[in-house]
């Protein structure tokens, strides 16, 4: 496994999931114990799109704060990252299943990581999709100021907190 203090600031948001389900919940779990078990979906779901699930996991807990929902998007959404919440009381998209809230955020994620069509076995869930300029941020920090503004050093919290991860699944 990758040490965490070697992970480049260019990390792709396309790439393998390093991290197994288990450890990603487990992870979350040392700060929030209620969190909701939603690693499998992140490993599944990632591996499909070909984005580091793993990351995209990491993502949803910096923009949730571990699934406690701190800010103006709501648990019962199932919204992982924010999709449409932009500020003051607009809460976002809304999904009916968590699973759908993972494919929604993998979805989203696709459409700044690639110009690639989106593959079809899954039904198109993220309501902005097409609002994205598609392939403009192939890198984790490249969703600087596109995913949150001004989001200045958005992509790089991602990646820390990634690497956080790591640390914790190598102790384990």
């Amino acid at each position: 496994m990758q040490d965490a203090s070697s992970l480049p600031e260019n990390l792709t948001i396309l790439g393998p999931t390093l991290l197994s389900p288990e450890q990603l919940d487990a992870f979350v779990r040392t700060v929030h114990p209620g969190a909701p078990k939603l690693g499998s979906y992140y490993s599944h779901l990632g591996g499909y799109y070909g984005i580091r699930g793993d990351v995209a996991y990491a993502q949803a807990i910096h923009e949730t704060d571990y699934f406690r929902y701190t800010g103006v998007v709501r648990s019962s959404q199932n919204n992982y990252a924010g999709i449409g919440a932009t500020g003051g009381e607009v809460r976002g998209a809304s999904f009916e299943t968590a699973e759908q809230g993972v494919l929604a955020h993998l979805q989203h994620l696709y459409a700044y990581a690639t110009e690639a069509p989106l593959p079809d076995h899954y039904p198109l869930v993220d309501p902005r999709f097409d609002l994205v300029n598609r392939g403009s941020a192939p890198t984790w920090v490249d969703l600087n100021g596109k995913w949150a503004v001004p989001g200045d050093t958005y992509g790089q919290s991602i990646v820390n907190l990634y690497g956080r991860m790591l640390q914790f699944a190598t102790q384990e």
